[in-house]
């Protein structure tokens, strides 16, 4: 069961072979000593099996004593991408090949310095069997040890554990045997007939053995196929893992923690963060400062608790040192998430390691395990925050109604466009990063979940350059968009359609130039147009220029200018600075709206953080569509986030305030509520408070990249 009360805030502390057994007594009595509650440990299918019948759990075992006799709560983090080495001898049809035919051997890496990686191909049944075995093993030596608090079955899920991440057609695994097979398989399942996978592919296929995977840049629907295949494996051996707990262990909870980032991405890495929070009890990551990797691990959890699993605040290697870590610098790996509702922190690592290339970075105390100056700090934030456990865990902050769209076929497909992951993931960041400089609370939507009831909870739903739908997704989103939803979409919407991975004659597809009131008749590429965006290796970085007509806040887009034709009645909110073209239309569509923007408005975004297209965005979201953030923020550019909570019969709030710029800055924040008074989480925080309004706002003056948090004490007004 998960621990009511309990906010874990503490440090990986053991990856075999080291920190040696000579430094566990003190190094644990320390950490608990000065306040922290909770360690992490790896268990390590190589270090833990060395032969065949063979299970070695000593270091483990005394680890966990250690950790009991100090009063930490432990998690276990098992790691199957480091094969023993006898496992490879007797198996050697299990490892992974590459699109290009590359044996994927095994070896050690700079972050699995025993050896073995990256481990079995996932469709390997032997290998599926030894990881079970080994897992039940380990979870039969510790699932009544009373330091145990949570089973991490996966550090960072990725296909190859990082041996073949590059994003290129070249680094697709994997092309054995055992993994052709199975995507057969896989195929035959999801389509049932030979016919219908032909009308989707457009192949002439008469066997299910003849099909053939992907290998470089051709056609989109084999390609999205195939990558959904490879992510499939990554979660169902999750899965399998969960299972094997499940079955020896029912009281200890389960969790995977993941890297939401591009670069654990599905065509290399196969991670999909929705997928793999589905089996779990909680839910985890490694991104510590990240306000995308917060927003997007809090949709994917779907209300499952999150803690922040490796918080890398002082990463470096052997040759590239790490900086020194500042108060300010620290608050932010804490308070960003925490501001978003994840409550839990381990940070990698408590002392640093000193074998391998990653070593002698990433530590909290110095090398001989002498305390830092970060470490004290990090000890008087766990302080604070735990002073404040109670209300932190039953608050929660209202959402505004916007959600992004995240598709992973919308993924892969334009992977296999353009051969890279640029014009999505500037996209979806550039979206997420508009919403959240507006102030607004951001959520993701997995194109998987769309439905009628889940999209009747959003007021509006953005759709970054939709590239690729499906004709189930877009009737739900057309229906819904009917009866009062805010449709926002990007040029390009439905140009590619999934049922047979055709181009459509007509863009809007699936019929939604009904629903925007507008045509798509050309899409000129940047590096394609007659004004100075002549070079494609720039092209990114070149921007093209929009005038509101909402007032004097011209904007900028990317990649695209679109052409269109304006088949009724909508309205323009920005034109082509070209030539005066409409640029974004807003257009009535039964009880909703609907708008569209002819250009990558969030790409731009994302690579330049454009103050006028901030301006613009925030004409059209609040004046146009009438969406405004439940907590607002005036003048200089800031971030405000409130956490209201209710205990033991009172209300209150807590309040964090982010300067996000490089310089000084003042602000005010405007609340939907009214306060008695203010008290700071931090002594500077005091001198930060400029002007307070009992009524319902406050003026702040913030250093430069500062982070502060207030609480808001009663009486609030609704």
């Amino acid at each position: 069961m998960l621990r009511e009360n309990f906010i874990p805030f503490g440090f990986q502390y053991y990856r075999s072979p080291t920190p040696y057994r000579d430094q566990w007594e003190e190094d644990l009595r320390n950490l608990s000593q000065m306040g922290f509650n909770c360690v992490k440990f790896w268990v390590q299918w190589r270090a833990s099996h060395p032969t065949e019948n063979c299970f070695v759990f000593d270091d483990i075992r005394e680890l966990m004593d250690i950790a009991e006799r100090n009063g930490l709560k432990v998690v276990l983090n098992t790691l199957f991408d480091v094969a023993p080495a006898w496992f490879y001898k007797k198996y050697p049809d299990s490892k992974m090949i590459s699109a290009d035919g590359t044996v994927i051997e095994p070896r050690a890496l700079s972050y699995r310095q025993i050896g073995g990686a990256p481990g079995p191909c996932y469709h390997h049944a032997p290998g599926q069997l030894e990881k079970d075995k080994f897992l039940a093993e380990a979870v039969k030596a510790f699932r009544d040890h009373p330091a145990l608090w949570v089973w991490d079955l996966w550090n960072e899920p990725e296909l190859t554990a990082g041996i073949k991440r590059e994003l290129s057609f070249d680094n697709q695994v994997c092309y054995c045997e055992h993994s052709l097979q199975a995507f057969g398989g896989w195929l035959e399942h999801k389509y049932g007939t030979l016919e219908a996978l032909n009308y989707k592919w457009q192949r002439t296929y008469q066997d299910w053995e003849e099909i053939e995977p992907p290998r470089g840049q051709a056609i989109f629907n084999d390609m999205v196929d195939w990558r959904l295949f490879m992510s499939d494996a990554l979660t169902d051996d999750l899965k399998c893992r969960v299972a094997v707990v499940k079955q020896f262990d029912s009281v200890h909870p389960v969790m995977v923690h993941t890297v939401p980032s591009p670069i654990f991405n599905l065509i290399t890495a196969g991670s999909d963060d929705f997928k793999l929070a589905e089996p779990c009890d909680l839910f985890g990551n490694s991104l510590g400062s990240s306000a995308w990797s917060a927003d997007l691990l809090i949709s994917a959890a779907k209300g499952k608790p999150i803690i922040n699993s490796e918080i890398h605040a002082l990463p470096g290697n052997t040759a590239l040192k790490p900086q020194k870590l500042p108060w300010q610098e620290l608050k932010k790996h804490i308070l960003i998430p925490l501001a978003r509702g994840i409550n839990g922190f381990l940070f990698w690592q408590y002392r640093p390691e000193v074998l391998g290339h990653e070593a002698p970075a990433w530590g909290s105390t110095y090398l001989d395990g002498s305390e830092t100056p970060w470490l004290r700090e990090m000890a008087s934030l766990n302080e604070t925050i735990q002073a404040n456990r109670k209300p932190l865990l039953c608050s929660s902050r209202p959402s505004d109604g916007i959600t992004i769209l995240f598709s992973s076929e919308n993924q892969i497909a334009n992977f296999s466009v353009y051969a890279h992951l640029d014009t999505y993931t500037d996209s979806v960041q550039g979206a997420h990063k508009l919403l959240h400089d507006l102030n607004y609370k951001v959520e993701f939507l997995h194109g998987h979940d769309i439905s009628r009831e889940v999209l009747a909870e959003y007021k509006c739903l953005w759709m970054p350059y939709p590239l690729y739908l499906n004709k189930q997704m877009t009737d739900v989103i057309r229906e819904w968009v009917s009866e009062g939803g805010i449709l926002l979409s990007e040029c390009s919407f439905g140009a590619l359609q999934a049922e047979d991975g055709t181009h459509s004659y007509q863009v809007p597809g699936y019929g939604f130039d009904e629903v925007f009131g507008i045509r798509e008749t050309w899409i000129h590429s940047i590096e394609n147009l007659d004004h100075s965006y002549h070079n494609v290796t720039v092209q990114s970085k070149q921007k093209i220029p929009l005038n509101s007509v909402m007032g004097n806040d011209p904007a900028q887009g990317s990649y695209y200018k679109t052409e269109i034709e304006l088949l009724r009645d909508v309205r323009v909110a920005a034109t082509f600075s070209e030539d005066s073209s409409a640029a974004v239309t807003v257009a009535d569509y039964g009880k909703g709206k609907a708008v569209w923007v002819g250009t990558l408005l969030g790409a731009s975004y994302w690579q330049e953080q454009d103050r006028n297209t901030l301006n613009f965005m925030r004409k059209i979201l609040e004046e146009e569509l009438g969406l405004e953030p439940y907590v607002k923020v005036h003048g200089g550019q800031a971030r405000a986030d409130v956490l209201e909570w209710k205990h033991d019969g009172q209300d209150g709030a807590f309040l964090f305030v982010h300067n996000t710029t490089n310089r000084d800055t003042e602000f005010t924040v405007s609340l939907p509520f009214t306060y008695d008074r203010v008290t700071p989480w931090f002594p500077e925080g005091a001198n930060t408070l400029v002007e307070r309004d009992v009524n319902d706002s406050i003026r702040f003056s913030l250093k430069a990249g500062d982070i502060q948090v207030f609480q808001l004490h009663q009486p609030f007004i609704r």
